[in-house]
């Protein structure tokens, strides 16, 4: 790891400050835009709103291709950032060609198709700036990727809402939130980068590109798959409005139940410098370290979890009620069982994270192509026939599907790290 002067210019509690706050408006920026456009629009434009930006985090996930995971925990620099760079901006390309095919297989009408469209825009925006979060994460510095989160997360909030007052027009503010957001990468990530690496794109290697897709394809795979999973209620809920069979406003009753199942993800904000310094244990083959270390994240997201389905359980929907302005009483069950659902996504999360830590990530293809068959066959079956209550069946049922397997991988190559004495 190369030493840098900006290195020896911040402490560890800095760095653990501005984690959780990056963590936290990257976790928050979603449930706030479709705050300003259900506050802001009608019922049809935050349903629009809402399937846009589902499909948006679907794709993005070819933008990113999960190098980050890979790209954080190469502590021996394996790749170059010149290369990682090259790499990012060849699958945001592709992003945006898979963006147009889908659009154009699904028929949308215009303002839905241009609405999706400008979502997966502003999503390649995402995935530019995370590779520059990957390049500070990966020298240690946490920190500038939480201030990169947190002040391009709280600009976007802000213009996309002031546009949307003085508009009125959902599609003329994404223009606007698109256009900030890369100017901000241009302004802010790109300018700090420059004191670890140089960007140059005369020196990359197709030998080097080809290498971080290959290796990071299983995390791509299983990426695109738990997006899926994620979003096939939502797609169901689309298809049966199409149908006539469910009303306006349903969808975005569903999005709004779903927003707190992201506040289980935020345990994964302690997760993420344990990441680093877990595959750090394992290169120096300090192994009681990783164990310890293992523990301790496990026992810590317990007592989280706990904490979050009680504490939710009780004022979720009062609180969603009053944020939203909407009436949400009646979807209690539903709600509960979609809590229950994303404390065991992150259960899953944990378990596949540490495999890729222990490089065994090729191995989650099998948990995560579970879940998604779970997901395929019981959401529209489910939401057909009971609505938001089914996509919340069919969610919960696909993520305990995806722990299960997780679970079993775990076990079976937990220790695999012995290999490495």
């Amino acid at each position: 790891m190369k030493n840098k002067v900006i290195n020896t210019q911040v402490t560890q509690s800095k760095v653990f400050l501005w984690n959780i706050l990056g963590s936290l408006a990257s976790a928050a920026i979603s449930t706030l835009l479709l705050l300003s456009v259900t506050r802001t629009l009608n019922n049809y434009d935050s349903d629009v709103f809402s399937i846009a930006y589902a499909v948006g985090n679907l794709l993005i996930t070819v933008a990113t291709f999960q190098v980050r995971d890979f790209q954080a925990t190469d502590v021996k620099e394996k790749y170059s950032f010149n290369n990682y760079f090259s790499t990012r901006l060849l699958t945001n390309i592709v992003m945006i060609l898979v963006a147009i095919v889908y659009i154009f297989l699904h028929r949308y009408d215009f303002y839905k198709a241009l609405s999706v469209f400008l979502i997966c825009l502003y999503r390649v925006s995402d995935a530019l700036s995370d590779v520059f979060q990957g390049l500070f994460q990966q020298h240690e510095r946490l920190d500038v990727a939480g201030k990169s989160l947190f002040y391009r997360n709280i600009l976007i909030f802000l213009v996309f809402t002031l546009a949307l007052i003085f508009t009125k027009n959902l599609s003329v503010s994404i223009i606007v939130m698109v256009l900030s957001s890369f100017l901000f990468i241009f302004c802010f990530d790109f300018p700090l980068s420059r004191y670890f690496e140089k960007i140059n794109l005369f020196e990359l290697s197709f030998q080097q590109i080809k290498g971080i897709l290959i290796e990071s394809s299983p995390l791509f795979i299983n990426a695109f798959l738990l997006v899926s999973i994620y979003n096939q209620p939502k797609y169901a809920l689309d298809k049966m409005f199409e149908q006539g069979i469910v009303a306006i406003g349903v969808q975005k009753d569903f999005n709004i139940l779903f927003m707190p199942v992201f506040a289980m993800n935020l345990t994964m904000i302690f997760f993420r410098p344990m990441m680093t310094q877990m595959a750090i244990f394992l290169d120096r083959k300090e192994f009681e370290q990783f164990v310890t270390y293992r523990k301790k994240l496990l026992r810590l997201l317990v007592l989280c979890s706990v904490a979050i389905l009680v504490s939710l359980s009780v004022i979720g929907i009062p609180i969603l009620n009053i944020i939203y302005s909407v009436d949400l009483g009646k979807y209690c069950l539903s709600f509960i069982i979609l809590l229950v659902g994303g404390i065991s996504s992150t259960f899953a999360t944990v378990c596949d994270n540490i495999l890729t830590v222990l490089r065994k990530q090729k191995l989650l293809v099998i948990s995560f192509a579970s879940g998604f068959i779970m997901s395929y066959l019981t959401a529209d079956i489910l939401v057909r026939n009971y609505g938001i209550l089914g996509a919340s069946y069919s969610f919960t049922l696909s993520m305990i599907t995806w722990l299960f397997v997780s679970l079993i991988i775990y076990n079976i190559f937990k220790d695999s790290y012995k290999e490495k004495k």
